[in-house]
């Protein structure tokens, strides 16, 4: 990235952190406070090594990687530096959610700007199969992943997972329901003294809630999956475009209660705002993966960006930054983050099944509860 654009997109960050904390959802739908956990961004990126030299010999030398990133915006720019530093070739970052972002590249069809697509639920990578990735066979996944991991073809790469939970504003929970335990199912958000009381995203921009929407569906079988959803349709006070937006608008008070992933609730608590988080039984779960954009104007630069954001030093920055636990057994998991293996996680989840039924189900929810 150019300076201007680092110092554009540091601006962007501290603007919509500010507009964040003043519970305007609509002016921050991408970027988020990132806080360091380790308060020592540069010894963090020091751990980062460079690629080795023979990794880059067919990268052409006026090539500039432009990555599509559904992570936050910090997170983002801080792995794109670090692979700037490491490989010496040049990035430009582009941030959405992770639905208008499978949008944008169906959108662009053979003429891509993207090169690569970072982040996100591996099921909104999945309806981009065949037609807008380009498969590659990343040796690093091969030598150091489970197959369960990345997809059958190799369309994709899985390299961190993160589950469901429900943030809890605890102060508006005393001020509103006193001593009353909080809720621990998904079932239990249906109960009416919630009416308007939680925000969480809109399924077709975010991959956090169309994850949320598919858990309904391995929970319960499509059709009572929607049954439940037009009751739980009650709680929701707020549809945001952002998935991570909802637990920021919990901890500054907007609302009682959000659903997100647990590493998006963990940041705010770490930054000292009054949440609980609770996983639900039978809670989903996301494989965020990392994909190749067919057609995209670097390729080969894409396949040595896949190649490091796989590898031991990429995975524990992004780890450090975000509190989403790694795929990785040889990166440390900060002591904040929680390990999602000892979660009661719903039964039979198939991303590749969830990305082709996309469409479908986004469909019957516009007509059942968005409409």
């Amino acid at each position: 990235m150019s300076r201007r654009l680092v110092i554009l997109a540091s601006l962007l960050v501290v603007a919509l952190f500010a507009a964040a904390c003043e519970t305007e959802e609509t002016a921050d739908p991408g970027a988020d406070p990132v806080d360091d956990p380790d308060g020592d961004e540069e010894a963090v990126d020091d751990d980062v090594e460079e690629v080795e030299e023979e990794e880059l010999t067919d990268v052409p030398d006026d090539a500039e990687l432009v990555i599509y990133g559904a992570l936050h915006e910090e997170e983002i720019d801080r792995i794109a530096s670090a692979f700037e530093d490491a490989t010496g070739v040049p990035t430009e970052t582009i941030r959405a959610s992770a639905g208008e972002m499978t949008a944008r590249i169906e959108a662009e069809g053979d003429n891509p700007d993207g090169d690569v697509f970072l982040g996100g639920p591996s099921e909104t990578h999945e309806p981009l199969v065949p037609d807008f990735l380009r498969a590659y066979e990343s040796p690093v996944a091969v030598e150091d992943y489970d197959e369960d991991h990345y997809h059958s073809e190799h369309y994709w790469h899985g390299f961190y997972i993160g589950a469901l939970g429900v943030a809890i504003n605890t102060e508006r929970w005393e001020d509103e329901f006193g001593d009353d335990p909080y809720p621990e199912t998904w079932d239990d958000l249906l109960d009416e003294q919630y009416e308007g009381a939680l925000a969480i995203a809109e399924p077709a921009s975010s991959g956090t809630s169309y994850n949320m929407l598919v858990t309904q569906v391995f929970r319960l079988g499509e059709d009572e999956a929607f049954d439940w959803y037009e009751e739980f349709d009650r709680t929701v006070g707020q549809y945001t475009s952002s998935g991570a937006a909802p637990a920021r608008m919990a901890g500054a008070g907007e609302f009682t209660l959000a659903v997100t992933f647990g590493h998006d609730i963990l940041t705010p608590i770490q930054a000292g705002f009054p949440l609980e988080l609770v996983y639900p039984e039978d809670t989903g779960f996301e494989i965020g993966a990392v994909s190749i954009i067919d057609d995209g104007p670097n390729p080969e630069a894409a396949e040595v960006f896949v190649d490091w954001m796989l590898g031991p030093e990429a995975n524990q920055l992004h780890t450090d930054l975000s509190l989403r636990v790694p795929l990785r057994d040889d990166v440390e998991l900060p002591g904040a983050a929680d390990p999602v293996d000892e979660l009661d996680l719903v039964d039979g989840f198939d991303a590749e099944w969830a990305g082709e039924q996309r469409d479908h189900l986004l469909d019957e929810w516009e007509e059942r509860v968005g409409g």
